[in-house]
């Protein structure tokens, strides 16, 4: 690294906490979204809502993201905007193409389920009573 450079400044917690399922892709969504909501979160990501809590929660303890509040559509929404520390990390991912890779894995496995569920709809009896019971 040159000399105006600084080697990233993250803990051993953040760390392993950013090899946790979940932890990296949250970060890289916000960092290409801006501040996010748990809900915002939850109806994008591919992670259960308990997870995104947890992550939610951990990441902040580490200083990867902070909560504010923010103006949306006159309502105060508690949001996680990333600290400098997010944004160092973010930078890196999107180096590597993280944030793009996520969304087109998420896009791919949205694909697969449909085409799934495609599949047992056509290959199931039009009069099955449980038919509306896929989702």
């Amino acid at each position: 690294m040159g000399s105006n450079e600084t080697e990233p400044s993250i803990t051993a917690d953040a760390a392993d906490l950013l090899q946790r399922k979940g932890t990296i892709e949250i970060l890289a969504e916000i960092g290409s979204e801006g501040p996010q909501r748990h809900t915002d979160l939850r109806e994008e990501l591919l992670l259960s809502s308990s997870t995104i809590q947890q992550r939610l929660k951990n990441g902040k303890e580490c200083g990867l993201w902070e909560q504010q509040l923010e103006d949306r559509s006159g309502v105060a929404a508690k949001v996680y905007a990333l600290t400098d520390l997010g944004k160092e990390v973010y930078e890196h991912a999107e180096t590597e193409g993280l944030d793009t890779m996520y969304r087109i894995r998420r896009g791919l496995i949205r694909e697969l389920e449909n085409a799934e569920r495609r599949v047992i709809i056509d290959s199931s009896p039009s009069e099955a009573d449980w038919l509306h019971d896929i989702e």
